[in-house]
């Protein structure tokens, strides 16, 4: 193929991969805050057409690859990366609730998943996609030790505050509450296991008064998933 030819096709191919990942980027930021069920369905529609799009693009890339990676090897391993970020959101967004669940469990032992899976069975699927994204951003280090540390602090004293309140949250909160306070427990691991009461709690945030601080209810509610944050 001429350079030119290729060059123009490259400079296509990255545009339009590009609008892609903006707009799963602006859909999955209204999906994961949207509550209402009808507009979940409308931006699950156009994630669907989203993927139909990437799959275009990503056959032109295909047949485009080898001489790319021959004359433009940096933008070529751009590209490949970008339609990998892509593939991982439709991914996450459109997996059913059942596997966002099991995907959410594999994270706890056995005991864990014990007094975990009724909690995590009431979520939806945002919740569930949040938590999971949560918790691999722990697992993964992308917060900061010291956020670990105090988002921890923050969750013990919003499940506390919830308990002297006598508020209506899930019976597991009990067995929480005893785990993530031990001193015995893993820093990290604790904030993991007080992750799937977070939505509930938040339910109450109004008679609980929640401040501002380390603001957990912030990182919950403001967060995106893992392959978002370099976008």
């Amino acid at each position: 193929m001429i350079s030119s030819t290729l060059a123009l096709r490259l400079k296509q191919l990255e545009g339009n991969i590009s609008q892609v990942l903006q707009l799963l980027n602006e859909y999955e930021k209204e999906l994961l805050d949207e509550d209402d069920p009808g507009r979940k369905s409308k931006y699950r529609r156009r994630i669907e057409s989203l993927k139909q799009q990437k799959e275009k693009y990503e056959e032109e890339f295909s047949d485009l690859q080898v001489q790319l990676e021959s004359e433009y090897p940096d933008r070529a391993q751009s590209l490949s990366s970008q339609l990998q970020i892509i593939d991982d959101k439709i991914d996450l967004l459109l997996e059913s609730q059942e596997h966002l669940f099991q995907a959410l469990m594999v994270h706890f032992s056995p005991k864990e998943q014990g007094f975990l899976s009724p909690l995590a069975q009431k979520l939806d699927q945002i919740e569930l996609i949040k938590a999971k994204a949560f918790i691999e951003a722990i697992d993964e280090d992308l917060i900061p030790e010291k956020n670990v540390c105090l988002m921890l602090e923050e969750a013990r004293q919003m499940i506390k505050a919830s308990q002297e309140k006598e508020l209506d949250l899930p019976e597991e909160n009990v067995i929480i509450a005893e785990i993530i306070n031990s001193p015995e427990i893993d820093v990290k691991h604790a904030l993991k296991v007080s992750i799937p009461i977070i939505p509930f709690i938040l339910a109450y945030e109004g008679e609980l008064g929640l401040g501002t601080g380390v603001n957990l209810k912030e990182a919950w509610k403001g967060l995106k998933s893992k392959f978002t944050r370099d976008n």
